[in-house]
């Protein structure tokens, strides 16, 4: 059984879905990744791969696991002075590193890592440089002297203008001495890692002592006395750690035990009180005030925009979003409504010029603009001026006239204990207005959408593809607003 870097990160966070992903693989089998997480591990990849221009003389070894080891000796014996995905195994430890370059002045090799973020954390202990003081221990026992050690993360500042400039979209920030700092305090943790592999399955996991959203792959399984409805989903329980462990050292997980309900405020406490008592919690006064200030006609608007680590478009740098899309639909105060749609279908020089003249057509220069996290829908305007700036204007005074219908619910002016402490428009619909839903969509989730618009704008999709997916695209984002059309009328009807 090996260990990775990997298998090492996961131990420091939940060691126990690390013994039962070694020992119960079982367990796993039908969790899928997310379209999401699956576009983390892709632009780490493509990170790495474009990381790798800094070092035009590098020597990649292809094969991936400990096969490689052999062939990396090969590369060191002929003399090889930088290499990409070195593979070492010392013991049960194993690494590729990303880049291992010699250093004539100082006699040895330089380690670094490729981070596909836009800063590194010099914290000790963080991932970042415990990542690092992993590999380095593992390399170094294999007889290899480390004597650099660095991060290569994305330049947040940097602009894509025709040609990816490597050297100016990649930062090298050398963490020498804190690794050298950590390096003890792994060591130490890589030993604990391979003695509890060893051991019998433990009950529980340290996920108990964390919210719903941070919990590993098998918390369920390591703690099944806990409800599917928990303390663990109380709106951002994570931040009132004192009070939250003391409910998990107690063993009380349901909403229904907590004996100090006084300790809860704001959301929490409303939340809870939505819970036991079995309805809705409604600030009537506070939800018609804020509805009343919208003016006639209401534009309920959404953009899609997708991000990645290499730009691929002028004027944008790693993970800013380019909306490629947007829906609106049009409420009239004598309550007739249109809908009008817009989506870029191929990639052009100036990508976003045509999307711009057609929101300057569909959206008026009176009425409310409404969305969900209008901040999201703000800055995109923000930038968008800052690449078109002849329509600078018209996109500041659409932000001065955006609402966000959000917070009505992220405000406790609405609180439903269905919500579980979200305020998000796909746990709020569904308990709202139940008679809409996205699972009968191609796409059924913005990361979806991501990855769709993507595949549609690649020249080797065929057509036939690129019109389904459009289809797709514009039926999703299309429900986004109607959506919040309709949740606009159920509270207008209270």
């Amino acid at each position: 059984m090996y260990i990775t870097k990997t298998d090492y990160l996961e131990y420091t966070y939940c060691k126990k879905n690390l013994w039962l992903k070694k020992h119960k693989p079982e367990l796993f089998k039908g969790v899928e990744l997310s379209e999401f997480e699956k576009k983390i591990i892709e632009e780490g990849n493509l990170a790495d791969e474009a990381a790798r221009n800094l070092f035009p003389d590098g020597k990649l070894i292809e094969i991936v696991g400990t096969n490689a080891v052999s062939i990396t000796k090969t590369f060191l014996d002929g003399g090889a002075m930088t290499l990409f995905q070195a593979a070492f195994l010392n013991n049960e430890f194993f690494v590729q590193a990303d880049v291992l370059k010699y250093n004539d002045v100082l006699d040895g090799w330089e380690l670094y890592e490729v981070k596909a973020t836009n800063d590194v954390k010099r914290v000790v202990p963080h991932h970042h440089v415990n990542d690092l003081a992993f590999q380095k221990t593992v390399i170094e026992e294999s007889g290899i002297k480390i004597k650099k050690v660095g991060v290569i993360h994305l330049n947040g500042e940097y602009r894509q203008h025709g040609k990816v400039d490597y050297n100016e979209l990649f930062i090298v920030a050398e963490l020498t001495d804190e690794v050298l700092e950590a390096q003890a305090e792994v060591r130490q943790q890589m030993q604990d890692l391979r003695a509890y592999l060893n051991m019998t399955e433990e009950k529980g996991c340290e996920c108990l002592y964390r919210g719903r959203n941070a919990q590993c792959t098998t918390f369920a399984y390591s703690n099944p006395d806990v409800p599917d409805y928990s303390v663990h989903d109380i709106n951002r329980i994570g931040g009132s750690k004192k009070l939250f462990y003391d409910w998990i050292d107690r063993g009380i997980y349901s909403l229904n035990d907590i004996d100090n309900p006084e300790a809860l405020t704001g959301s929490k406490k409303a939340q809870h009180e939505a819970y036991t008592l079995g309805r809705p919690i409604i600030d009537h006064e506070a939800v018609k005030e804020a509805l009343e200030g919208l003016t006639f006609p209401l534009y309920f608007f959404d953009y899609e925009g997708y991000s990645s680590a290499i730009p691929r478009f002028d004027g944008f740098g790693a993970y800013e979003q380019v909306p490629f899309q947007y829906s609106l639909h049009v409420l009239h105060e004598n309550g007739e409504m249109e809908h009008r749609e817009f989506l870029i279908t191929e990639p052009a020089r100036d990508l976003t010029l045509p999307l711009i003249e057609r929101m300057r057509e569909d959206i008026g220069d009176e009425g409310s603009v409404i969305s969900w996290y209008k901040s999201y829908e703000s800055q995109r305007n923000n930038k968008l001026a800052e690449l078109h700036p002849d329509h600078a204007n018209f996109l500041e005074l659409l932000n001065d006239r955006m609402f966000d219908l959000m917070t009505i619910f992220s405000k406790n002016m609405y609180v439903d204990a269905r919500f579980k402490g979200s305020a998000s428009i796909k746990r709020v619909l569904p308990v709202i207005v139940p008679e809409l839903s996205y699972k009968a969509l191609g796409i059924q989730k913005g990361d979806q959408a991501v990855e769709r618009w993507e595949k549609m704008i690649d020249s080797e999709t065929l057509k036939v593809e690129k019109e389904r997916i459009a289809k797709d695209l514009l039926e999703y984002c299309k429900l986004d607003t109607l959506a919040m059309v309709e949740i606009y009328r159920f509270l207008k009807a209270l």
